[in-house]
């Protein structure tokens, strides 16, 4: 059932942009909204809101001054506002018309915006200064394929810089939540990665701690590996941990190495997925899955994954556990197709089968005695004389 809104009162009021509501707003983090509203109104009444600074919009908002420059950052990156800064230190933000194109590179502002005052501390102010990804009017975002967002290039914090970023509570939260999946406390370069998505980039505590999660369940811990997926999400405008695991579901991992070895170019479906799923019981490592699948092109020239699964059955039947089992079972293939003189099917040579049973095999027998012989003819006898 549906409601209907209503206002009353005479209150001012600050004008949003429907595309803004209906493009942007979605797939946005919460603070980030926050702090873009807090923005419009300061735009549009600046007499009322005058100079603006990180920790007191953090304290209006009741959100952390990291949360502040992530936004502002995510918003710039999303070509909604355009940061300046003087010398080393910020000096306004000017809004953006949603859709209005690319952020420009010089100019006056649209309209009178709340001029942006940094934060207190020298370090600290460096580090929010390089959070905000526009340094003396110069673009500093990685290049990008045709079609893939910009991403800010990265540099290395300072220890001070570090420290000074660490205390906040969300990024501390952060930290041993990564520390719990690593086994052990953050390396340098592994904080460098952190502060990087997390300031840098935009992402959200919850998206960072995914991307550890993802490359942690594929054994993989370096840092530079963990950055080079996280750059890719970030240029395919991934914001959520469920865009993320849709597509790390998607592109990688063995649904991936599966779509590679059968020569598949789509995204596999559901169904597929769940017999893909079914294979991790055998706990083939992903060489044994790759020979599965090439050996199905081979012999049905189609990309039947239950012809794969057919053949994974067999070797787990048979104890394969690597390559060198699977030569030794072809061995053995090669050696009864000699023996008997006659073509065997090799997906079948892996699998065993009871001996089959004719017609008369499949019911049991009975065994009569003279009685019983002697009973049925009386029986016999007595049905023709009646």
């Amino acid at each position: 059932m549906g409601f209907t809104v209503a206002q009353e009162g005479n209150d001012t009021f600050t004008s949003i942009s429907n595309m803004f509501i209906t493009q942007y707003m979605p797939a946005a983090n919460g603070n980030f909204v926050k702090v873009y509203l807090a923005l419009q109104m300061a735009c549009q009444h600046p007499d009322e809101e005058g100079d603006l600074s990180v920790s007191l919009l953090a304290d209006r908002l009741d959100c952390t001054e990291n949360d502040v420059l992530r936004a502002l950052r995510y918003w710039s990156r999303k070509g909604l506002i355009q940061l300046t800064a003087e010398g080393d230190a910020i000096s306004s933000v000017r809004l953006l018309t949603p859709g209005a194109g690319p952020v420009p590179e010089s100019g006056e502002g649209r309209g009178r915006a709340g001029r942006l005052a940094p934060p207190a501390g020298a370090d600290e102010q460096a580090a929010h200064e390089r959070m905000m990804g526009t340094v003396h009017g110069r673009n500093t975002a990685l290049p990008a394929e045709s079609g893939d967002i910009p991403v800010p290039e990265k540099h290395t914090y300072t220890p001070l810089q570090a420290e000074a970023l660490v205390k906040d509570e969300e990024m501390n939260r952060t930290i041993s939540r990564i520390e719990t999946l690593l086994g052990a406390p953050v390396s340098p370069a592994h904080l460098q990665t952190i502060l990087y998505f997390m300031c840098d980039v935009g992402f959200s505590s919850e998206l960072v701690v995914t991307l550890y999660e993802t490359a942690v369940s594929k054994g993989k811990t370096s840092p530079s590996y963990i950055e080079a997926i996280g750059i890719d999400w970030a240029r395919q405008g991934i914001a959520t941990p469920e865009e993320a695991a849709e597509e790390s579901a998607a592109f990688s991992g063995r649904y991936a190495l599966v779509a590679r070895a059968l020569g598949i170019k789509r995204n596999l479906a559901p169904a597929e997925r769940e017999i893909i799923d079914s294979w991790n019981a055998y706990h083939f490592a992903d060489s044994i899955i790759e020979e599965a699948c090439s050996r199905t092109v081979m012999q049905t020239g189609d990309t039947n994954l239950h012809y794969v699964s057919s053949i994974l059955k067999g070797w787990h039947d048979h104890q394969v556990i690597s390559l060198e089992d699977i030569k030794r079972c072809d061995e053995a293939y090669k050696s009864k197709k000699r023996n008997h003189g006659a073509p065997i099917r090799q997906s079948t040579i892996y699998r065993t089968s009871a001996p089959s049973k004719n017609q008369f095999q499949n019911f049991p027998q009975r065994s009569y005695s003279q009685s019983d012989y002697s009973s049925l003819e009386r029986q016999l006898l007595q049905g023709h004389k009646s």
